[in-house]
């Protein structure tokens, strides 16, 4: 069966009614271009910024993940978006919601890999569950979690998974020598090979918190389960790439 994805490599903004605005122009976009399934990058509903306590929170992002949903649902299309969620107690998850064509949540994927940093605010989820969304099995290693090779290759065994997501806002280091393609490349590719899946990774086309930062934006990186690098979208830009699952050449749609 032929896949047609979509990329919604769509820039960030400070508020969840503006992030929400990108996502469903961009799954609009997808649909009318073919595609079965949009993804988009690690905390895409809210943005992943300085004011993320303001805006991950039960009130702001419940109503945010029903109307993804409801869209999904309307236009048949699947979703792999990064989204805050809540269990009892106040404890807070950075995760990733694979939601099918129905609407229907197939997945939650919670980060375990949290930096310093978002582990005094967030608490590291615990598994790696798989769900089907257009009929391929999905999941998501979150950010850096693509590091930790020998744990994903435990989660999700080689042959386990047809497509892994790869939300996040990777970049060079900026305190080792530039590589191309960079280390956070050859890695997705590691990713592939290790779990015979495509990878499709969705890089942040910009940061807010230091817009410096935004040189190494976009870029996001489509692998093969051979671990070829089949393309990449261009750096610094806001849009959304629609393309066959397994070829090499992307339609890009400036957003």
């Amino acid at each position: 069966m032929t896949h047609r994805i979509a990329i919604g490599q769509v820039g960030m903004h400070w508020t969840t009614r503006e992030n929400m605005a990108s996502i469903a122009q961009a799954l609009r976009l997808a649909q009318a271009q073919g595609a079965a399934l949009c993804a988009f990058s690690e905390l895409a509903i809210t943005g992943f910024h300085r004011q993320i306590a303001r805006e991950a929170v039960p009130e702001i992002v419940a109503p945010a993940v029903d109307e993804l949903r409801r869209d999904c649902a309307r236009l048949g299309v699947g979703a792999a978006v990064g989204a805050p969620t809540f269990a009892e107690g106040g404890a807070r998850f950075i995760s990733h919601l694979l939601v099918d064509e129905r609407g229907d949540i197939a997945a939650t994927v919670s980060k375990q890999g949290l930096t310093g940093p978002e582990a005094t605010f967030f608490q590291r989820g615990s598994s790696r569950p798989v769900g089907r969304v257009q009929g391929l099995r999905c999941s998501a290693v979150i950010c850096r979690e693509v590091e930790d090779l020998e744990q994903v290759s435990q989660d999700l065994p080689h042959g386990s998974v047809d497509l892994v997501f790869v939300p996040g806002a990777l970049r060079q280091d900026p305190d080792k020598p530039r590589t191309d393609p960079p280390e956070y490349v050859r890695r997705i590719q590691r990713l592939a090979r290790a779990t015979g899946a495509y990878v499709v990774q969705t890089n942040w086309p910009n940061a807010l918190n230091r817009p410096e930062d935004s040189v190494d934006g976009g870029e996001s990186t489509v692998a093969s389960p051979e671990g070829e690098v089949l393309f990449r979208l261009p750096r610094q830009a806001s849009g959304v790439a629609v393309f066959t699952l397994g070829e090499s050449r992307f339609d890009w749609h400036p957003q």
